[in-house]
């Protein structure tokens, strides 16, 4: 998984603990701690054991943890790819290039193994399809994700989910809901 998770992950749980909370996770999750470079890759088993762990520890459900993450995450992931997107573009202009975007991602990013992910854009919504070959399919952080994006374009949406692999579908699927 790419760097800007792992790193934008601790900086979370940092902010919303603090640095004994961190150390505790990362130990308890049976990972030698290390300092996480945005650009680098890192291995998926490090999040899945890091969200487990926090999930064990609090009082929430990882899909929740992962919802909140991903808010968090989103303007990290923008920032990052901030090449890839015209300034000039709302929401609406955003989800409609979607695909186009994250194709430049992913051919800027040869090595990552990015999920599938596909967006129609209707007049007054979008419909993001997300799938992912890696074991855990993290469909609370794209749910949070897409939250983090509306907020990012301080635009008037919202953002429900409408099929979800946990519960059969062959994909995550989220409606965004312009307003």
């Amino acid at each position: 998984m790419h760097g800007i998770v792992h790193k934008s992950l601790k900086e979370y749980v940092i902010e919303r603990a603090d640095d004994d909370s961190w150390e505790t996770i990362v130990e308890r999750s049976g990972i030698e701690p290390k300092l996480y470079l945005p650009v680098s890759r890192y291995d998926d088993t490090e999040i899945d054991a890091i969200l487990q762990t926090l999930t064990a520890m609090a009082t929430q459900d990882r899909y929740t943890i992962e919802r909140d993450f991903g808010r968090s995450l989103a303007p990290q992931l923008l920032s990052t790819f901030s090449a890839h997107i015209r300034r000039e573009w709302d929401l609406a202009g955003f989800l409609g290039s979607l695909e186009d975007v994250y194709e430049d991602v992913d051919d800027a990013t040869a090595d990552a193994a990015l999920p599938e992910l596909s967006c129609t854009r209707k007049w007054n919504y979008a419909s993001v399809s997300y799938d992912t070959h890696r074991k855990r399919q993290y469909c609370g952080l794209a749910h949070g994700i897409l939250e983090g994006i509306v907020i990012a374009f301080d635009a008037n949406a919202t953002v429900r989910k409408t099929a979800c692999v946990d519960d059969g579908a062959d994909a995550c699927r989220f409606r965004v809901d312009l307003e």
